[in-house]
């Protein structure tokens, strides 16, 4: 099997980072003797405990006979997804490897994961799915090895679709959850609607974002988007990052969510 060079792939995460803080960037992706070990700067997060639980219970529940997918249902997909990404064996309560200050604080979060996943159930029961990430979610990055595809010379795109409904006309509608607040890159969406087209046959006629905190669905017409020019919109973004010779941290308020805060010269 041939060796896959995941240098020359890009995300839309990959670029957000890449926007959001150079620095970050390239300690995750480029630094010789940071990027391999990265997992080892990585903090237990309640927010990021929280949103990946949620995204797996989801999965979880979506590979559940229809006849199973019920509210009961998906509380143990969430008793499932209930895990750690620094140490994913730790059994609940997680404590501070889920990065909760205590069992009452740890409570509080996952209640607010089980109410999100009622809003997903008042939003829909049995959608026709046409794609679903690995049910394995403890070990997913099959998902984005299976999604890797050229774009152009040696640039390869590749992402994690949360799902992929089949609509009545036949056309495809590519949905990303949100379990923050209310707000979302739409080139995020153009992103996975290229990637969805590279990946599937059918057409993609339309992306959606679900904001799973309020309930909201924000759908929009993917005809309407140049297929093209989100490729060339990609290529411009990944020259930049190429060209880019000296990787400055940009100090912001998200610095305080930064796993690599120890060792950066912002901050020494």
């Amino acid at each position: 099997m041939q060796k896959i060079d995941f240098s020359k792939i890009y995300s839309y995460s990959k670029l957000e980072l890449f926007k959001k803080c150079k620095k970050q960037y390239h300690f995750s992706y480029l630094d010789p003797e940071i990027s391999p070990i990265k997992k080892q700067f990585y903090k237990p997060r309640d927010y990021k405990t929280k949103g990946n639980a949620v995204h797996g219970a989801i999965t979880l529940f979506y590979h559940l006979p229809k006849k199973k997918r019920t509210y009961e249902g998906i509380k143990k997909c969430l008793e499932q997804a209930w895990f750690s990404e620094v140490d994913a064996k730790k059994a609940p309560p997680l404590g501070k490897s889920g990065g909760f200050l205590d069992l009452e604080h740890e409570r509080s979060v996952y209640g607010d994961a089980l109410r999100q996943l009622k809003n997903l159930l008042k939003i829909e029961k049995n959608p026709s799915l046409f794609y679903m990430p690995t049910k394995n979610i403890w070990e997913s990055f099959c998902d984005y090895e299976n999604m890797i595809k050229p774009l152009e010379g040696d640039v390869m795109i590749s992402g994690k679709f949360d799902r992929i409904d089949k609509l009545e006309d036949g056309s495809l509608r590519v949905i990303d959850f949100k379990t923050g607040k209310e707000n979302g890159s739409f080139f995020q969406l153009e992103f996975y609607k290229l990637l969805a087209e590279m990946n599937f046959s059918g057409k993609i006629s339309q992306v959606s974002f679900y904001y799973l905190d309020t309930g909201k669905v924000k759908n929009f017409d993917a005809n309407k988007i140049d297929s093209s020019e989100i490729k060339n919109r990609i290529l411009e973004k990944v020259d930049v990052v190429n060209k880019t010779e000296r990787f400055f941290p940009t100090q912001t308020r998200l610095c305080d969510h930064c796993d690599f805060q120890e060792i950066c010269p912002a901050f020494k």
